[in-house]
């Protein structure tokens, strides 16, 4: 089998457990993982695992029905990781082929034993590579920021609104080698944090941003999964959400951080707008503590999401994601409210 640097899929759902007529961010986020995984295998030609799933703020709504195009290809690579660039595509009625989301994956590849294998260096050719090449190495700065603030939030709740969420995993979504799909993780984590936005403004909830989410150890089937969902920090109409997921075996008091997520939800008004929410005010030192650090990761994420990607060049029909994001953000609220 030839080696790959770019793969395109195509998805549609149509079936869901949400109440909207909307595909939840969860499901797209699946839908890129799959296809960026396909992407990474192809180019290390080994098993890989899911070590980030980037930052994504969802422009455009993905209508279940629809046909989605998820296009994958190789931008950078390390040691042992591959650095996919993703993008989603929608055929919308008005615009054409439009752009709702681009989002950057990182997956390790893994020997049969699991531990890490040398990948095939990816070197730049054309002038649009080395700057997609470039982007990417400047971007684990500030995922290393992310990470490290994020690490240094406290355990517990405090006053926010919060819930958790346990089960027994049982799941097809699965690596070859039998770990569960990074993927699937981040449906659990849009799913946690879309209950807690709803509980605390009382309205259906989308999500607006999604990703950030460094893996730090695998799932396996039969592991019990703990995920906890913590309101930090609210703006206007903006809710963001803390979740953290642990897992482990079924006797273990003491589970194992899995990943961390801060997905960020608004609750639709029907008329393509944002309602206003009640903002949630900080009452404990450590309620302070989180807001503080959620701005933080707030600003770190959005240096980011308002830096237009080197995805394709002036003739390859690409969409403008600074100009996306301008044009969509009455209708949903921007992620830094």
């Amino acid at each position: 089998m030839p080696r790959r640097s770019s793969i395109e899929l195509t998805f549609r759902e149509v079936t869901g457990s949400s109440r909207d007529s909307t595909v939840p961010a969860g499901v797209v986020v699946d839908w890129i993982d799959k296809t960026a995984y396909a992407c990474a295998a192809s180019w290390s030609r080994a098993q890989c695992v899911t070590a980030y799933v980037g930052n994504m703020h969802f422009t455009v709504p993905v209508p279940r029905e629809t046909p989605v195009t998820v296009q994958a290809r190789v931008v950078h690579t390390g040691r042992t990781s591959v650095h996919v660039q993703t993008r989603v595509l929608i055929q919308t009625e008005s615009d054409g082929l439009q752009t709702c989301t681009e989002c950057f994956m990182i997956y390790v590849a893994v020997g049969s034993d699991g531990e890490p294998l040398p990948v095939p260096t990816f070197a730049p050719v054309t002038e649009l590579q080395s700057r997609r090449d470039v982007d990417a190495a400047r971007r684990m700065d500030y995922r290393k920021q992310v990470e490290e603030t994020i690490q240094s939030l406290p355990e517990s709740f405090g006053s926010s609104e919060a819930l958790t969420l346990r089960f027994l995993v049982s799941t097809e979504e699965r690596y070859p080698d039998g770990k569960v799909r990074g993927g699937a993780v981040m449906k659990w984590i849009d799913q946690a944090a879309e209950l807690c936005a709803e509980r605390y403004c009382g309205y259906d909830v989308v999500t607006v941003l999604s990703g950030g989410v460094r893996f730090y150890r695998p799932i396996t089937i039969g592991d019990l999964v703990e995920v906890d969902a913590r309101l930090v920090l609210t703006g206007s109409k903006s809710m963001h959400v803390l979740v953290r997921v642990r897992a482990g075996d079924r006797w273990d008091r003491s589970p194992e951080v899995v990943a961390y997520g801060l997905p960020v939800m608004v609750a639709p008004d029907g008329t393509g707008s944002a309602r206003r929410i009640v903002r949630w005010e900080p009452i404990s030192e450590e309620d302070h503590e989180v807001a503080e650090k959620a701005r933080r990761i707030r600003d770190l994420r959005n240096a980011t999401l308002l830096t237009p990607s080197p995805y394709s060049g002036p003739n390859e029909g690409v969409v403008d994601l600074e100009a996306v994001d301008q044009q969509a953000q009455p209708a949903a609220g921007h992620p830094s409210e």
